[in-house]
C-alpha cells in the first residue's frame, strides 16, 4: 500500500500507470499532515512545497522506517529521495530555443522565486551575459500576488522597457499566459515584438491563447514513473535509520520544446531581411526564387545574398529549409497528420523526399521523431 501526495495530473498519470503494473493500492491525500485513517501503508510519494506540517509528517515516516519518495525540489534541506525533472537542462533547452530564433535579449518571469525557480534560471542564464530577472513577489506584498490591477500596474511599465525583440521564459504556462495577456493589452506584438515561452506544455492551455504559446516539456508523466519506481525499491530494501541515510535524487530529461506560435518570431533587426523572412516562411510551399524575392524586397540579389551571409550567417535557401523543418515538427508534435500531408504543407516535393532531408537533419525519421 503506497500513500501519495498528488500535486500534477501528468505526473499522477506516471504513479498510476507504474502502480497498475505492480498492483500496488493507492492512498491519496492532497495534504499530507498525518496518516489516513486506517493506512497501513508501505512508502509514501510526496511533493513537499514548503508545508511544515508535512515535512513534519514525512519526518516521522522516516523514523519508522517508510520509504519517502519527493518528486520535487522546493525543501532540498530535507533529507530525503527524490527524482525531479532536469530544471538545469530544461532552462538550458529554453536558452537554446531562443538562440536558434534569433533571440539576443532575453528576460525571466515568475511569480514568486525558490530554489526551483533558481535552478530553471541558472540553467537559463549560463547563455548570456545579462538576462532581465523579474519576479513578482519582489514588486508587490505577497497577498497581492494575483491582483489584476496591480500586476498590470507594476508590469505594464516593464514590458514597454524592455528592448526589441525580446524573448521572455516564464517558469509555467500559467505565468507565459498572464504575460501573453498584458501584451496584447498594451499593443505588443507577440511574437515579434516579445517571444514568450512557458515550461510544461499544458497542451490545453497553450493551444487555446489568442497567440498560441510555445512550451517547454518537462515530462512530468515520467517523473511520476520514475519516482513510483524508485519507491518500489526503496520498499524491496528498507532504507537504513535517518542518520545513516544517503539519499539520492534521479534527474528525469526534458523532452524538448513544443514551439508554437508565441516564439515563431523573426529575430532580426534589417527591415529588408526581416521582409525577406517573412516572405519565405508565409510561402513555404511555393517560396519565390532569389532573384524574385530580391524584387520582392526591393535590393538586388547580391545585396540580398550579403544580407543573409551577414545577418544570419546562412544563404536563403538555408533559412527556407529551417523553416520547413521547424514548421514539420510543429505539425509532427501537435496533430496525427500523415507524413505526406507534412510533406505538402511544408514545401518538399514528395513524402520520400521530405522523410530523406529530415532524416539527414535530426537523425531520425519524422516518424520516430514523432514517438
Amino acid at each position: 500500500m503506497v500513500m501519495i501526495n498528488p500535486s500534477i495530473p501528468l505526473r499522477f498519470n506516471g504513479i498510476v500507470r507504474y502502480a497498475r503494473e505492480r498492483g500496488w493500492h493507492l492512498t491519496i491525500s492532497n495534504r499530507l499532515v498525518r496518516a489516513p485513517s486506517g493506512w497501513n501503508g508501505d512508502g509514501a510519494l510526496v511533493t513537499l512545497r514548503g508545508d511544515v506540517s508535512t515535512s513534519r509528517f514525512v519526518e516521522r515516516l522516516l523514523k519508522d522506517r517508510i520509504p519517502v519518495v519527493d518528486l520535487t525540489s522546493y525543501m532540498p534541506e530535507v533529507d530525503i529521495p527524490r527524482v525531479i525533472p532536469d530544471y538545469r537542462s530544461a532552462g538550458e533547452i529554453a536558452a537554446s530555443h531562443f538562440t536558434q530564433i534569433g533571440l539576443r535579449n532575453v528576460a525571466w518571469f515568475s511569480t514568486i522565486w525558490t530554489a526551483v525557480h533558481r535552478l530553471f534560471f541558472d540553467g537559463f542564464s549560463a547563455r548570456w551575459t545579462h538576462v532581465e530577472r523579474i519576479v513578482l513577489a519582489e514588486l508587490v506584498p505577497k497577498t497581492k500576488l494575483d491582483a489584476v490591477d496591480l500586476f498590470t500596474h507594476v508590469m505594464a511599465p516593464r514590458l514597454k522597457a524592455l528592448p526589441r525583440p525580446m524573448g521572455i521564459l516564464t517558469y509555467n504556462d500559467e505565468e507565459a499566459a498572464r504575460i501573453l495577456a498584458l501584451c496584447l493589452e498594451l499593443g505588443i506584438s507577440v511574437p515579434d515584438d516579445i517571444a514568450i515561452l512557458g515550461i510544461g506544455n499544458d497542451s490545453f492551455l497553450c493551444e487555446n491563447q489568442p497567440v498560441p504559446l510555445s512550451s517547454v516539456i518537462d515530462d512530468l508523466e515520467r517523473n511520476g514513473y520514475e519516482a513510483a519506481a524508485l519507491l518500489g525499491r526503496l520498499m524491496e530494501s528498507p532504507p537504513p535509520p535517518m542518520q545513516e541515510r544517503a539519499s539520492e535524487t534521479i534527474l528525469v530529461p526534458c523532452k524538448g520544446i513544443a514551439a508554437r506560435l508565441s516564439t515563431d518570431t523573426l529575430a532580426v533587426e534589417n527591415p529588408v531581411l526581416r521582409k525577406a523572412l517573412v516572405e519565405l516562411k508565409t510561402h513555404l510551399d511555393n517560396p519565390p526564387s532569389t532573384v524574385q524575392l530580391a524584387e520582392k524586397v526591393g535590393v538586388s540579389r547580391a545585396t540580398l545574398d550579403r544580407l543573409f551571409a551577414s545577418e544570419l550567417g546562412s544563404s536563403m535557401h538555408e533559412e527556407l529549409l529551417r523553416f520547413r523543418l521547424a514548421r514539420a515538427k510543429a505539425m509532427l508534435m501537435d496533430g496525427s497528420a500523415p507524413i505526406y500531408e507534412i510533406a505538402d504543407a511544408c514545401g518538399f516535393c514528395n513524402a520520400g523526399h521530405f522523410i530523406n532531408v529530415f532524416k539527414r537533419a535530426t537523425g531520425k525519421t519524422p516518424a520516430k521523431w514523432r514517438g
